[in-house]
């Protein structure tokens, strides 16, 4: 199983204790700390994962489940009316971020914050995040990465200018949180409230055609 690099700061020593606890014979110990460092490997597994094709589709940018699907009037960085769909990721759950569909950045935004649970409604303008907009051939997204109660950080992979193709990842996200996608109006959806996602393999929505518009 590949594991992410960033998992190895937990990873290691909890091994390393592991290790030492069980030279020592302290049996309890050591089977928490083994049970510790499987923990750590789960939670960082970086899977492979091959997009499906199609330059219309709009994939999911993270692992976990849809907790909000709802409209919205108007956006500063995008063409109103749109949708958002809010993904919840649980600490069971891959915490890479990916790239919805092949695109640039154009804007990387942080926002410091608050760490109230990811599945509630004032986490997304109150804690910490860090959100980027996307240009693709198609239109714009904008993509909102947010902690929670377990989560204290967000690695970004990407930078202004970057060009990154769908599904490729774009960040990680440490021990629960969630990603908020805002997506014009011409992106039809194809998801619905609860559904679980997968990161680069489920098709969150497509583009519709100008002329269907």
């Amino acid at each position: 199983m590949k594991v992410a690099r960033e998992g190895l700061i937990f990873y290691l020593p909890s091994l390393g204790v592991f290790l030492l606890t069980l030279a020592l014979g302290w049996w309890l110990a050591s089977l928490f700390f083994l049970l510790l460092s499987a923990a750590f490997l789960f939670f960082f597994r970086d899977p492979d994962r091959q997009p499906p094709a199609g330059e219309n589709l709009v994939l999911s940018p993270a692992d976990g489940q849809i907790i909000k699907i709802e409209e919205f009037s108007s956006h500063p960085d995008l063409p109103g009316p749109g949708k958002v769909v809010s993904i919840f990721l649980s600490l069971l759950d891959v915490h890479f971020t990916r790239a919805p569909f092949t695109s640039e950045v154009r804007r990387i935004d942080y926002q410091p914050g608050k760490f109230f649970p990811a599945y509630r409604e004032e986490a997304s303008s109150q804690n910490e995040s860090r959100s980027l907009l996307l240009h693709g051939n198609r239109g714009p997204a904008f993509l909102k990465q947010m902690v929670g109660v377990a989560a204290r950080r967000i690695k970004c992979y990407v930078k202004p200018g970057d060009k990154v193709a769908a599904g490729q990842k774009i960040g990680l996200m440490y021990f629960g949180s969630r990603v908020d996608l805002y997506l014009p109006g011409q992106v039809e959806l194809k998801v619905s409230l609860n559904q679980k996602v997968k990161g680069a393999l489920t098709v969150i929505g497509e583009w519709r055609d100008e002329s269907q518009n």
